[in-house]
């Protein structure tokens, strides 16, 4: 597989919650600290986008998204500028949790000029799980968008759109997990597409996967976690020297390549400990440590406690 794909491999939507927005007028919509990643998606006309008190507004256009790695707090409104706050304005958060297990509801604010609204939007909040969940946030800016400019919505929204919307407007076996399903494939598709622009991103395991060298190194990485991976291997893997690898890994990563691939481990044997029932000592070998011992001391380096206790915690 790719790179890309390597990282993303065991990475999942759970839980995936919607909703459907109607602004108007001076009308504004806020989302709290979500907590979890959110995004909003224009389905008709124009939606301001206010991301922060001290930053400028956004337009986003029909096809526009705008997502919360995060979940950070923000607003959306009908107009570039926005009235004064209202305290019992609408939170999209309240309306999420509503909305989980049953169909899209859908939340209006201001009023429509002649039955027309201003802009529309299919609002979501979601889990996302799996061992790339730990570097994602790091290597994505608080808060992001992908637009379109005019050039047309891709294929790929267009039909995933239409299959969302399908969803959320029936009751059918198997709902959520379609939906969630279809939640990985619009989120991979969103992630690609972003990797793709021109925009500059922040150090983090994003940037290195657009660097040809460092991705084949973290692609090797995460095929094969449990290898006995050493500096000289995987500089191989790159086709560069050691000295050229520690150098660039660091500088996209921030850490070293076998910091990183600790760093790996651990959250891949944290995961094993809170699903699975199997022995430490067994965990420990799916991750490259024979001796249990050493993988304790490392399990608590990164996660501040033993595996058996980080076990026990994620089950109460």
């Amino acid at each position: 597989m790719d790179p890309l794909s390597e990282v993303l491999a065991d990475v999942r939507i759970r839980d995936a919650m919607f909703v459907r927005t109607q602004l108007g007028g001076q009308g504004a919509l806020r989302v709290g600290q979500a907590g979890q990643p959110c995004f909003h998606l224009v389905t008709a006309g124009r939606v301001w986008l206010h991301p922060a008190p001290a930053e400028p507004a956004v337009a986003l256009q029909t096809g526009d998204v705008a997502f919360f790695p995060q979940g950070g707090p923000h607003v959306l409104s009908a107009q570039p500028v926005l009235a004064a706050p209202s305290p019992d304005a609408a939170d999209l958060l309240q309306h999420w949790r509503e909305a989980a297990g049953a169909g899209a509801s859908t939340v209006s604010s201001g009023g429509a000029a002649g039955g027309v609204w201003s802009g529309r939007t299919l609002s979501g909040r979601m889990h996302i799980e799996g061992v790339a969940e730990a570097w994602l946030w790091g290597g994505l800016p608080p808060w992001l968008t992908l637009q379109w400019e005019g050039r047309g919505l891709p294929g790929w929204l267009v039909i995933g759109l239409a299959y969302l919307e399908q969803e959320l407007g029936r009751e059918s076996l198997a709902r959520q997990a379609v939906i969630d399903r279809l939640g990985d494939i619009l989120f991979i598709q969103s992630l690609r597409t972003y990797l793709h622009g021109p925009g500059a991103l922040p150090p983090g395991w994003l940037m290195g996967l657009k660097d040809g060298m460092v991705s084949r190194v973290l692609g090797a990485m995460h095929r094969e976690p449990a290898r006995a991976w050493q500096l000289a291997e995987l500089a191989k893997v790159g086709c560069v020297s050691r000295s050229v690898l520690a150098e660039r890994f660091t500088q996209l990563l921030g850490m070293p390549p076998l910091a990183y691939l600790t760093s790996l481990r651990m959250q891949l044997a944290g995961r094993r400990l809170r699903q699975s029932g199997a022995p430490v000592a067994e965990v420990a070998r799916s991750v490259g440590y024979q001796s249990s011992a050493a993988f304790a001391q490392a399990f608590k380096r990164a996660f501040g406690c033993s595996p058996r206790e980080h076990r026990a915690g994620a089950r109460a």
